[in-house]
């Protein structure tokens, strides 16, 4: 099911994202608004029966994955309900994002039967974010670790690689950052996170761990394109955007950008392309499409 767009036909997703919470620092930056305030209990479940039951129509389909996040969504005494609302309704599949600070002094084993990924991003100095992750394990949750790829962490790679290749999480996403404002500044040209992101590619398929590159096109990644994936696009629920209001993730929030030359790639299937706010500024070359062989 497709619909039209400023930036022409989209799939209509079957994942729903919805931001609990008002604030939520530390994630990946996309360019939704900062929400007014965060959901009540009400609006938390009214969204997630509008999103399942609500689109069992002809014309729409519901959605069977869930994605929670904001600060503080794991300890609202409201989300195990909407959890379990969810599976009801038909969710397959729960994803909770959450910082370091999320998971302090909460009970892990509570959300091993009902959450199916827990995402916990890196960004900086990894200790805490690596400890939470330990402490998931021991907990019986599957993880994701979400490595931000900013100037901050770049130096910390090869560190948070040869950990993660220990501790053996599901996943491990190597997520370049989005070109948001406050952070246009601080993220590393392409050459350099490049490289470090081979060379922590590397320690972590040597311990046979699974990795994604998110953020990056195939071009600045030609050694690596089998690490690329086009990422599926979801709704975009917060207190500003619900229900029939809500956003597509791609292009409502983020816009990623392919020159016409892209149709020539030989990765064009799998690769996002990049960002304009990125490819205008000195070190991030043009986009080349792949030739074969």
């Amino acid at each position: 099911m497709l619909r039209w767009t400023p930036s022409g036909a989209v799939s209509l997703p079957l994942t729903v994202q919805i931001r609990v919470q008002q604030r939520y620092p530390g994630r990946v930056q996309a360019g939704a608004p900062l929400p007014t305030r965060s959901l009540s209990p009400k609006e938390l479940a009214d969204n997630i029966r509008y999103f399942t039951v609500g689109l069992r129509t002809p014309r729409t389909a519901p959605c069977t994955a869930l994605v929670l996040s904001g600060v503080g969504v794991a300890h609202r005494p409201d989300v195990p309900e909407a959890m379990a609302l969810a599976r009801a309704e038909g969710i397959q599949r729960i994803i909770l994002h959450a910082g370091t600070g999320d998971l302090t002094g909460l009970p892990l084993v509570d959300f091993s039967e009902t959450v199916s990924l827990l995402v916990v991003p890196i960004h900086g100095e990894p200790a805490a974010a690596l400890a939470a992750i330990q402490a998931a394990h021991a907990a019986g949750l599957a993880v994701c670790a979400n490595v931000v790829l900013s100037a901050a962490t770049l130096p910390h790679l090869p560190q948070i690689a040869a950990a993660l290749a220990q501790l053996g999480p599901q996943q491990t996403n190597l997520t370049y950052p989005l070109p948001t404002s406050e952070r246009l500044r601080t993220v590393p040209e392409p050459a350099e996170a490049s490289a470090a992101v081979a060379a922590a590619v590397v320690i972590l398929e040597e311990a046979s761990r699974a990795v994604n590159i998110k953020g990056l096109p195939v071009c600045y990644l030609a050694g690596l394109a089998r690490l690329i994936r086009r990422t599926n696009n979801r709704w975009y629920v917060d207190a500003d955007h619900q229900q029939d209001q809500a956003l597509l993730f791609f292009p409502g929030v983020v816009s990623f950008h392919k020159e016409d030359t892209c149709r020539f790639c030989t990765a064009d299937a799998h690769c996002d392309g990049f960002f304009t706010e990125y490819l205008s500024r000195d070190g991030f070359p043009p986009l080349s499409p792949l030739a074969r062989g």
